[in-house]
């Protein structure tokens, strides 16, 4: 039996996540294998409910774990999205232990939350006993500086398993440019550790958004397991930029030559 993502973060595992915004689950398949989970952006990428389900099936082909953070705090948002049998679900901006408990409540059954129970996808794949030991892992966004403060509160919240530091909007509350380096910033290191610090003493995991190898690095060391380390917006972009600017220099390298001497794309 596959170990689940709890499972792996408790043996002390750190697992590299893709995001995943553009919805086509092809991106999934031809870009997923070697990474550890993948993270489905209905906030901020552009999937709906359809391409998200997709999105999932083609994950757990891929044979990845996987994330979906919802748009926002709706419960019957959050009780669909759980019913398509995720590993795990993020709710973004949870600003208090109170914000908190509400997202506890709509992904969880009772007597820990108020879930409907019907789930179409997950009672065929897991039976109609799935709810007994299908292990959902509830993530909430610590994002604003009032998040911050309320920290140790918000880990505390039974029900709550991982905080994922968000980088961007913590920056732009706290009155740094984008391109602030996280590393290089004492303001977002001293966040960083307090979220790690507030995780590691009310017993759960922490996760982050980190792109570089010493970011990774460094994160790891102040005890982030859960890493999103780029998407596929991300990889697509530069990727592309990359093979464009050695195909110029190519074609610039062959200006002059004889058109017969050039090659086409079929080799002819």
């Amino acid at each position: 039996m596959h170990k689940t993502v709890r499972e792996k973060l408790i043996n002390g595992q750190v697992l590299l996540g893709l995001a995943h915004m553009y919805p086509n689950a092809g991106i999934i398949e031809g870009m997923g294998p070697g990474w550890d989970f993948s993270w489905m952006d209905m906030q901020h990428g552009q999937h709906d409910f359809e391409s998200t389900l997709d999105a999932i099936r083609a994950a757990e082909a891929t044979g990845l774990h996987t994330l979906v953070r919802v748009p926002g705090s709706d419960p019957d948002v959050m009780s669909k999205v759980a019913d398509m049998d995720p590993d795990a679900v993020m709710v973004p901006m949870v600003n208090t232990a109170d914000q908190a408990r509400a997202a506890v409540r709509a992904l969880h059954f009772p007597p820990l939350g108020s879930r409907s129970y019907g789930g179409r996808r997950v009672i065929d794949r897991h039976g109609r006993n799935f709810y007994k030991d299908r292990d959902l892992l509830v993530v909430v966004q610590i994002e604003t500086l009032e998040a911050l403060s309320c920290v140790d509160e918000i880990a505390a919240v039974e029900g709550v398993d991982l905080l994922f530091f968000g980088p961007d909007d913590m920056k732009l509350r706290m009155g740094l440019d984008l391109s602030t380096p996280v590393s290089e910033n004492k303001q977002l290191c001293d966040a960083l550790r307090q979220v790690a610090a507030a995780s590691k003493t009310a017993g759960k995991h922490c996760g982050v958004v980190a792109v570089t190898p010493e970011l990774v690095r460094l994160n790891v060391d102040y005890g982030y397991q859960f890493i999103v380390g780029g998407g596929d917006s991300m990889f697509l972009k530069s990727g592309a930029a990359d093979a464009l600017k050695n195909l110029r220099g190519a074609v610039r390298g062959v200006e002059g030559d004889s058109p017969t001497k050039r090659q086409t794309l079929y080799g002819n």
